[in-house]
């Protein structure tokens, strides 16, 4: 006995029984209400001037939005009280289904054509686009993949463990590339590859792979508009007047919001000379109104969130839950791509591709599923702590509780109970 108190005291762990509040991550909880808070904030201020000209009502976008997030938090709550084993065996069924709506979404009648793109599908008045929920259901599904394949991966000398995920990562890309969202084509594309080299891919297979896709992405990339827009990222100051205006309108104010920023409002950007300010812009509002101090913190909320669901993955696979791990891998590998890639537009370091800000930018699929990933990587958390270090007393107590109703249920409605139950009141009855 004085030898577990002695080492109770060098590690409290071996005393731990967790509570129901340390199945939540309460750091990455207090940074995602931080970053949805800091994003209202800044989409309702980037959106102001165009939702008065455009729908007679400032807070046109604001409204919808907190629809969006009202929705968005009922789903993040139902997905994480569903254990991962749903998701696991669920896995490959659900791909299918995701392939159906981008082909659906295609059609015109079917899907919603806004700007020469056929990407959402339109339900009482709002807009859903498929493309967002297809990043989500391809991390379930390369999360499944890697789990049953992860050896032949690493140690297979041939090609072959890779074909199936290549073809399905070819079909997701073209019907993506046909509605078309090239940034979500790019983001998935980037996603699918971190994660089979995570999965134990070797590097030289990957580096052939980033070439495969670069080599068939350029000619892609310079057909048509896409190839004006790469001139002009170019050489933006050039074509400040055509297609570069939304890169130099970005770097404008970007560049007028200094070390401080103009304050909450101040922004001249979004007064209709930069296109698309409370979505694919919005970073660059974000800049013109709160500085350089502003883009750090920014950054930083971002860094955190991407850096704990590493941080989860990686106590996920030490409590030996593999595919939760992956799921906690995917989610932090596709936040941190799709980050950075939508910065890196606003500041000119890519050409303009179309994709949100995660939980800032104005958009209500990415709102939806950007919180239903982060109740994954709850959930993972949570299954984790209780992997590693058991349930509480409480937890076990009400988990007993719900077996012996179940029981009893299940005892009520067998047909041996029912028969004996008919037989004593037949019984009962004889005897009056």
């Amino acid at each position: 006995m004085s030898v577990m108190k002695t080492l109770s005291r060098c590690n409290p762990l071996l005393n731990f029984q967790p509570s129901w509040e340390r199945y939540v991550d309460r750091e990455f909880l207090v940074a995602l209400f931080v970053l949805v808070g800091l994003g209202l904030v800044v989409m309702v201020s980037a959106s102001v001037a165009v939702a008065e000209k455009t729908y007679g009502s400032p807070y046109h976008f604001l409204n919808r939005q907190l629809v969006f997030l009202l929705i968005g938090s009922i789903a993040a709550i139902m997905v994480y009280k569903i254990k991962i084993l749903f998701w696991q065996n669920l896995g490959a069924k659900l791909l299918p289904i995701i392939v159906l709506l981008l082909i659906l979404v295609l059609i015109p009648g079917i899907g919603k054509e806004v700007n020469g793109s056929y990407r959402w599908f339109s339900l009482a008045g709002f807009g859903f686009q498929i493309s967002e929920f297809a990043k989500l259901s391809m991390i379930v599904y390369m999360s499944g993949y890697l789990l049953r394949h992860g050896k032949n991966l690493a140690q297979s000398p041939s090609w072959q463990p890779l074909f199936v995920p290549l073809v399905v990562l070819i079909i997701i890309d073209a019907l993506l590339m046909l509605e078309p969202d090239f940034g979500s084509t790019v983001v998935v594309t980037a996603t699918v590859l971190a994660m089979l080299f995570l999965g134990g891919v070797r590097f030289s297979r990957i580096a052939v792979l980033i070439v495969a896709v670069v080599s068939m992405a350029i000619p892609l990339v310079m057909m048509g508009y896409r190839g004006a827009r790469i001139a002009a990222y170019l050489d933006p100051w050039a074509n400040a007047s055509g297609k570069a205006y939304q890169t130099v309108h970005a770097l404008m104010g970007v560049g007028d919001g200094g070390w401080f920023g103009a304050g909450l409002g101040g922004s001249v950007q979004k007064l209709f000379y930069l296109p698309e300010a409370h979505n694919d812009f919005v970073f660059a509002v974000l800049a013109e109104e709160f500085g350089f101090i502003g883009i750090v913190l920014t950054l930083l909320l971002f860094a955190w969130i991407v850096q704990r669901a590493f941080v989860i993955g990686f106590n996920a696979d030490k409590a030996k839950l593999h595919f939760a791990a992956y799921i906690a891998y995917g989610i932090g590998f596709w936040l941190g791509f799709q980050s950075l890639f939508h910065i890196g537009v606003n500041l000119a370091l890519l050409p303009p591709k179309g994709l949100t800000l995660p939980l800032i930018s104005y958009g209500g699929s990415s709102v939806l599923v950007t919180l239903i990933a982060m109740a994954f990587l709850m959930r993972v958390h949570r299954d984790t702590q209780i992997a590693l270090f058991g349930l509480s007393p409480r937890e076990l107590a009400k988990q007993n509780k719900r077996k012996n109703r179940v029981k009893k249920k299940a005892i009520k409605r067998s047909p041996v109970r029912r028969r004996a139950t008919k037989k004593r009141k037949s019984a009962v009855t004889r005897k009056k």
